[in-house]
């Protein structure tokens, strides 16, 4: 869709053949290959725009409708291509929820928008990267002092845009604590927030050790690049740690040994 936009808004004559555009060709039977080049003359891309609209229900020259898939619905055939997806602007929470917000269970969750978080209510957050640990959040060993923390999950996709949005607005007098697996792909994920103020990190003993796996943080080696290059002030000490240990330690080991975690700021 985007691609015959483009053909359409620059009055293209000839495309580069890709699969994109040979399915294009194949479905409404327009533009003349050449070689690795389809051509599509004033004509063809005439026909082509009116064709492309009976199909997908809005103007491709005015491109994909904005808006989220309800909205989207009103006009295109496929709801799907809207580029607002489901989770873009929500969170997922738990912990000490700021009012109006309920008080809940340990064991549950809100997916919230962000437009429904008052973030004067909130006195800090923890952000947890993988869903089941941000589940089990109330069994770890954390330190007492993040008690009444908005815990976040990290999240994937639009929760992990949420995420990062929600991050980037906070006032800069609420600390973000940042929970990862303890290896390289964690730790780059904490210095790319757009916000951390502390990492969570685990005391390490031998029995935790023997659980971490040398091949997952073998397989780690473009974060590895990435934090050998970064900047990482208070927290450089503890990619040392990770390379001299060599082991990939995950939230669920943590949680299964009865680790105690602690905090350990960015400075």
């Amino acid at each position: 869709m985007r691609a015959v936009h483009r053909l359409l808004r620059e009055e293209l004559e000839a495309v580069e053949r890709s699969t994109t555009w040979d399915e294009i060709q194949q479905t409404f039977e327009l533009g003349e290959p050449r070689g690795r080049r389809l051509h599509f003359s004033a004509e063809h891309r005439r026909e082509l725009r009116e064709l492309a609209q009976r199909a997908w229900g809005f103007d491709p020259l005015a491109g994909v409708p904005e808006g989220n898939r309800r909205q989207v619905a009103a006009s295109a055939i496929d709801e799907k291509i809207a580029r607002e997806r489901p989770n873009d602007g929500y969170v997922l929470v738990k912990g000490r929820l700021p009012p109006p917000l309920p008080s809940l269970p340990h064991e549950l969750s809100l997916r919230v928008p962000l437009i429904a978080l008052s973030l004067d209510g909130i006195s800090q957050v923890v952000v947890v990267e993988n869903l089941d640990s941000f589940d089990d959040w109330h069994a770890f060993a954390a330190p007492a002092e993040l008690a009444d923390s908005l815990v976040l999950y990290r999240g994937h996709g639009g929760l992990a845009r949420g995420t990062r949005q929600l991050l980037s607005i906070l006032p800069e007098h609420i600390p973000i604590t940042v929970f990862t697996d303890w290896d390289p792909a964690g730790l780059r994920i904490a210095h790319t927030l757009p916000r951390a103020d502390a990492l969570l990190l685990p005391d390490l003993d031998e029995q935790l050790l023997a659980k971490g796996s040398r091949a997952h943080f073998a397989r780690q080696h473009q974060a590895a690049q990435y934090l050998d290059n970064a900047v990482l002030g208070e927290w450089g000490w503890v990619w040392e740690a990770m390379k001299r240990e060599g082991v990939s330690i995950k939230q669920q080991h943590m949680l299964a040994l009865g680790v105690r975690l602690r905090r350990v700021a960015r400075g």
